[in-house]
């Protein structure tokens, strides 16, 4: 679904309580009836596919082993989860596992066997994704159903009620049980795929959830990587656009409504982490600059590798290196920023820039 989404400007798909759910959260946001009739049935379709489809599912037989690499988006969240997935013993959510959640446990290896290297550019870079590439799992939750920040995507207006939900620990007891249970479930068909291995997922909404997701799984792993915070404004702020143009049911923000967002979003983000790392072990977590992941990767990848005590980087160390040579001409989106934004966005942000060791944008510096 992702890939022809892509092109085709296809829906999320979503199932019957998904659609329920934001039908009644955003009931005060105007879409056609012909688009809510036509996800009334298709999410009546996906439920009854994914009670087939979950029903016969094995449960993991042992605690699970989770990598989380988390990061506000366009930090380079994507480029460190495609190396870590490089290991053969990394387990990992595919773009086809993520965009058809309901189905993935019945149909996913069929599919990847006749698709999976198929190829498209994402439509905020120009980075390649096929159906068997390592995918982001935040839209399985947002498709079963989970409350997600994602929800801003289809009602881009009201962004700021779908960050709202980013933390499960923020929501009524009830609707926190029914995040942790989607997102167990999705977990728990992933990590079955392949019984003993790591299971690395990648989301910067997981950047909310340190809290929660290192209570749910207290040995899990968490790899932060950070970014200059004037190339991740530029470049958060193009991707929200590209990706609200892609799937908005409703009209879109204005610039200054989205670029207010955007800053707020990072803000929150560090408040959660700060509430959150310091209670973390010392080989539990690890932090990351893109700067040096993209000028040093094999060295920076071996320092993840003992800092979080994995083993036998060596074995890995082949399949890095041609991941590397193979992606060695991908080039970043550049963005031009004015110098009126530069400073806001410094006086916002001046916590971030100091905190990871950024100078001020210039003239500023």
């Amino acid at each position: 679904m992702f890939l022809t989404s892509i092109s085709n400007n296809i829906r999320f798909n979503l199932n019957a309580n998904a659609w329920r759910r934001l039908r009644e959260v955003y009931a005060d946001q105007s879409i056609p009836a012909v688009v809510d009739l036509q996800n009334r049935f298709a999410g009546i379709w996906l439920s009854t596919l994914e009670r087939i489809a979950y029903g016969p599912s094995k449960v993991p037989a042992q605690p699970l082993e989770v990598i989380f690499v988390i990061g506000h988006w366009r930090s380079g969240t994507t480029l460190l989860h495609e190396l870590l997935c490089q290991d053969p013993r990394s387990n990992f959510p595919t773009t086809y596992a993520c965009m058809n959640p309901q189905v993935f446990p019945i149909t996913e290896k069929a599919v990847l066997k006749r698709l999976g290297n198929k190829a498209v550019r994402r439509p905020m870079d120009e980075m390649s994704i096929s159906l068997g590439s390592p995918q982001e799992d935040e839209f399985a939750l947002l498709g079963l159903g989970a409350p997600s920040p994602y929800e801003g995507l289809l009602f881009p207006k009201v962004l700021d009620r779908g960050m709202a939900v980013a933390d499960p620990d923020d929501l009524p007891e009830i609707q926190q049980r029914v995040w942790i249970r989607i997102f167990s479930k999705f977990l728990s068909q992933v990590a079955v795929r392949k019984p003993g291995g790591v299971v690395v997922l990648k989301s910067p909404t997981h950047s909310f959830r340190v809290k929660l997701l290192s209570r749910l799984y207290p040995n899990a792993r968490f790899i932060h990587i950070v970014r200059n915070p004037i190339e991740v404004f530029n470049s958060t702020l193009n991707m929200w656009k590209e990706l609200c143009s892609l799937y908005a049911l409703t009209d879109l923000p204005d610039s200054d409504s989205l670029t207010k967002q955007v800053i707020a979003n990072w803000i929150n983000l560090e408040e959660k982490l700060d509430a959150a790392v310091p209670s973390l072990r010392a080989e539990n977590y690890v932090r990351v600059r893109f700067e040096e992941l993209t000028t040093k990767p094999v060295a920076e990848m071996e320092r993840i590798y003992d800092t979080l005590r994995l083993e036998r980087f060596s074995t890995v160390l082949p399949l890095i290196e041609r991941y590397l040579a193979i992606h060695a001409n991908f080039k970043k989106n550049r963005f031009d920023l004015a110098p009126e934004n530069a400073s806001e966005i410094y006086v916002a942000w001046r916590h971030i820039f100091e905190k990871y060791g950024y100078p001020a944008p210039t003239p500023l510096g």
